[in-house]
């Protein structure tokens, strides 16, 4: 895909621009409070695939506090300008936003997702830790993980489901359905490739870079995602998740899974 490597390469820049000023604020906003215990970069920044839109960009910043009481974000960043997006947003200099999370350190250890984070800074080394200790993916882990995708996805694409769904002709019902599997094949991807699954709206446009998959895979990737309500549109679907739903049996049987 032509058109996604120019636009990875494209990002680097940006990606560069956007830690710089997430570093200047945490020097010179975050860092001077005791109470902070850490700040972690995340979001498409911290992923490396950053690129501002028309309407701006947001750099997420995550602060680790020991209570959510211990910090005012109003006193330390100025007043929320986004009250309907779930973070606080504040614009900065340049035209950018940031986009920032308060969380304790007692629920941050209890997360094992958010891997591309980077640490800003860590006032006693707790983050650190975290990390070393929260991303570790075993090989039982991804065997796990992976079969529970691949069984979802041979009981969404299988004989029984087309039939009852395709008799009652509900193609909606039935691209739904198909939606979900394409989702399974994602997920399958990144568990065996070692990775955490991103939220939704990165689950496709990250697998590109992937080690592990199938061959063909961005026109598998264009071919399934391809949906219309429509009895023609929703048995070529189908055809085409079975050939994936038989690769992913394949690549398990090969490891030994099944």
């Amino acid at each position: 895909m032509k058109a996604f490597q120019e636009l990875k390469r494209e990002q680097t820049s940006e990606v560069a621009k956007y830690k710089k000023i997430a570093i200047i604020v945490t020097e010179e906003k975050l860092k001077p409070h005791q109470k902070i215990r850490g700040v972690l970069l995340t979001g498409s920044t911290a992923r490396g695939d950053a690129r501002k839109g028309p309407h701006g960009f947001m750099i997420d910043l995550t602060l680790v506090v020991n209570r959510l009481q211990d910090i005012n974000l109003d006193d330390v960043l100025g007043k929320d300008c986004e009250p309907y997006i779930p973070y606080h947003c504040v614009k900065i200099p340049g035209g950018h936003y940031l986009a920032v999370e308060l969380i304790t350190m007692e629920k941050l250890r209890q997360i094992r997702e958010q891997a591309e984070s980077g640490i800003l800074f860590d006032r006693h080394g707790e983050l650190k830790a975290w990390k070393e200790k929260a991303f570790i993916i075993t090989e039982k882990d991804k065997k796990e993980r992976a079969l529970s995708h691949y069984f979802r996805m041979e009981y969404l694409v299988g004989d029984y489901r087309y039939e009852k769904w395709s008799y009652r002709q509900a193609w909606l019902q039935l691209t739904q359905i198909c939606n979900e599997a394409c989702e399974c094949y994602c997920n399958f991807l990144y568990c065996i490739n070692g990775s955490f699954i991103p939220r939704k709206d990165w689950l496709t446009y990250l697998t590109h870079d992937m080690k592990l998959k199938a061959s063909k895979h961005n026109h598998i990737i264009e071919e399934i995602y391809t949906a219309e309500p429509t009895k023609e549109s929703v048995g070529k679907r189908v055809a085409f998740l079975r050939e994936v739903r038989d690769w992913m049996k394949g690549y398990c049987e090969e490891k030994g899974w099944l």
